[in-house]
């Protein structure tokens, strides 16, 4: 079991959870570098919590596509991402569709809608179950490989 982020700060902060189990590993790597190095059909689960939300349009597909491929016929795919109804997303900076810019970062923000969460089973996954949390803003998303 491994858990990747970009982030070394986060990568510190959940190793020193006590509650990990003894065989999780921890990889400071890109998103993609960490899909492409994963062999296919090796895992059953892969999961990502609002990290989706900083990926454009292309990233996203490519993303979908290396999911399905690193998926276990029946693994599951699980991610949590904004919703369109997040308070904070008509405070933005208007970049495309659904997204915005926000100063000082200026990094682009993707919010998403029921059917812009659709990309993931274009790629070959199938819906188990999407929720629309209406207090945190955020879509639960369950997918798994059919």
């Amino acid at each position: 079991m491994r858990a990747v982020d970009h982030s070394s700060l986060a990568i510190a902060r959940a190793r020193a959870n006590p509650d990990n189990p003894p065989s999780l590993r921890f990889e400071e790597a890109d998103l993609f570098d960490a899909l492409a190095s994963t062999a296919t059909e090796s895992e059953d689960v892969v999961y990502a919590h609002v990290v989706y939300m900083i990926l454009s349009d292309p990233e996203l597909d490519r993303l979908a596509s290396e999911v399905a491929r690193v998926l276990r016929p029946d693994g599951r795919h699980l991610f949590a991402v904004r919703s369109v109804r997040d308070p904070h997303f008509r405070e933005g900076i208007v970049v495309a569709p659904d997204v915005r810019r926000y100063v000082p970062t200026d990094e682009p923000i993707q919010y998403f809608r029921k059917a812009t969460l659709e990309r993931f089973t274009r790629a070959g996954l199938v819906r188990v179950r999407a929720t629309e949390d209406r207090t945190s803003h955020l879509w639960y998303v369950l997918d798994r490989r059919g």
